[in-house]
């Protein structure tokens, strides 16, 4: 019934916690696939003993493609209805999968089921996602309303295998997620369901692309949310000002950011040239939201 595909690169120190989290879900009808993308450590070497030691265990070796090409890979190979992603520096609490499997599997109007992370960070803080018990039988309102456009990560989802017609991981960008998530609900025929049941377990990595991300990591996070900004416009005049003006705010906090420190050219435009016109007094806009549209103000005229 389910996929579970495994990117697997430099992680010999974490993978065993990962494979082994995946193991103990108590899901006999699934397949676990694991591609090594040209790791140069132990991993291949961990991956091949899972597969002798578990029949739900596949490996791929493949040369060097990054995060992207190795999901590409595993989506192609993947034979079950539902598909996830669990990185190998993560890991699932135990009884995750099983429940949120048989609601979809009970439930056919369900194209995606997103449930609850927990952030650990590298000094060793964590932080949970919150995601509410909600159903979103509006595309839209799950991204403005719902605010999925914050968590578009693709490993706390289970997604019906359709919902990937077409649609693939772009190599070569780093924040994939953000690029693929929108295309994906252009593909959703059902609900999209959130659920606070369950837990998946992401784990901060000190050399990953959060913490080391270039001019070109954030420009391609800026273009993910233009380009999603361009091609909704009337979307959003349909959406309550407030959820708006907070995603615009999200945005303009990438391009600020993007700008400062890594002198990325403007290209996100004034609000209104996306939503319409607007007035910073209008609507039930949060305070921290309007201070936010005051300085988008001062940032164009400036």
């Amino acid at each position: 019934m389910l996929s579970i595909i495994i990117p697997v690169y430099k992680v010999e120190r974490t993978l065993e916690r990962c494979l082994q989290s995946v193991a103990s879900q108590r899901l006999d009808d699934c397949e676990v696939i694991m591609v090594d993308d040209g790791s140069p450590d132990k991993c291949g070497e961990i991956c091949e003993r899972w597969v002798a030691k578990d029949k739900r265990f596949k490996v791929v070796h493949q040369k060097n493609g990054g995060l992207s090409a190795a999901r590409n890979t595993g989506i192609g190979m993947a034979k079950g209805q539902l598909l996830t992603f669990v990185d190998s520096d993560d890991y699932l609490a135990e009884g995750t999968l099983k429940p949120l499997v048989e609601r979809m599997m009970h439930d056919e109007g369900i194209s995606i089921i997103e449930y609850n992370a927990v952030k650990h960070a590298v000094g060793g803080g964590e932080a949970s996602l919150g995601i509410a018990d909600m159903e979103w039988q509006n595309v839209d309102d799950y991204w403005f309303r719902g605010h999925a456009y914050a968590h578009t990560y693709a490993w706390n989802k289970i997604y019906r295998r359709e919902v990937f017609n077409g649609v693939l991981f772009p190599v070569g960008r780093n924040f994939e997620d953000v690029h693929t998530l929108p295309l994906l609900l252009q593909n959703v025929k059902g609900r999209v369901v959130t659920t606070s049941q369950g837990t998946y377990h992401y784990v901060e990595n000190p050399n990953g692309i959060t913490h080391n991300s270039s001019a070109a990591d954030h420009e391609s996070l800026l273009d993910a949310h233009i380009n999603y900004l361009e091609a909704h416009r009337e979307q959003m005049r349909h959406q309550p000002l407030p959820f708006v003006a907070e995603y615009y705010a999200h945005v303009l906090n990438i391009q600020i950011t993007a700008t400062s420190r890594y002198k990325v050219p403007v290209r996100l435009k004034r609000m209104d040239s996306y939503a319409g016109r607007w007035g910073i007094m209008s609507g039930n806009i949060p305070l921290l939201t309007r201070l936010k549209m005051l300085l988008a103000r001062m940032f164009f005229e400036s």
